[in-house]
């Protein structure tokens, strides 16, 4: 009968500790995960009127399988855009779109817009984040004289923001990881 009491007894114990164990262990904190975006229109809006050009992209089945789709209609010359750029998660009729959580985690996202040559058009931001640094959800952009080329459009996330002269062209010195990023052939008439 003693050891039944000392076997119940120990197993009591070793349960107990396992359970206790089991219950003080700490989740691990969430990562900041790359977002789910497979869409992306940018829209230049001529300050001085007229109608809007849409830039758009759309990668439907996601990377590999079946190519995107791109449209990139011409600018004009010598002429100032407000851009705005909308992102979304597409599946089927489902559209998510994605430029509320941007704005709200602004301060670990950051859009870069790369234009080559770089005279094709010259690209500053309007909005900022939380600790007064870009986002580029809203945009100016000014081209330059008619000519050819292409424009990246760069959406990076949990990079270091006040890296010392941050811009278009330094942007992966900065850390981080890119969430999204579209080629668009550009031709300004």
């Amino acid at each position: 009968m003693t050891t039944f009491k000392f076997s119940q007894w120990a197993m009591t114990l070793i349960l107990g500790g396992v359970l206790f164990t089991a219950c003080n262990k700490k989740d691990p904190e969430p990562e900041n995960e790359q977002e789910e975006i497979n869409s992306m229109v940018v829209t230049f809006s001529p300050t001085g009127g007229g109608s809007p050009v849409v830039f758009s992209f759309l990668d439907a089945d996601g990377p590999g399988g079946l190519p995107a789709v791109i449209a990139a209609p011409a600018l004009r010359a010598n002429t100032t855009y407000n851009v705005g750029v909308a992102l979304a998660k597409v599946k089927g009729a489902a559209v998510e779109s994605k430029n509320a959580e941007i704005t709200a985690e602004g301060t670990v996202h950051q859009f870069f817009f790369v234009f080559n040559p770089t005279g094709l058009a010259q690209h500053t931001y309007s909005d900022t984040d939380a600790s007064n640094r870009p986002i580029g959800l809203a945009n100016r952009v000014v081209t330059g004289a008619a000519a050819t080329g292409a424009l990246r459009v760069i959406l990076r996330h949990e990079l270091n923001k006040a890296f010392a002269g941050l811009n278009a062209t330094n942007y992966l010195q900065a850390g981080g990881e890119t969430d999204i990023e579209v080629s668009f052939n550009v031709a300004v008439q």
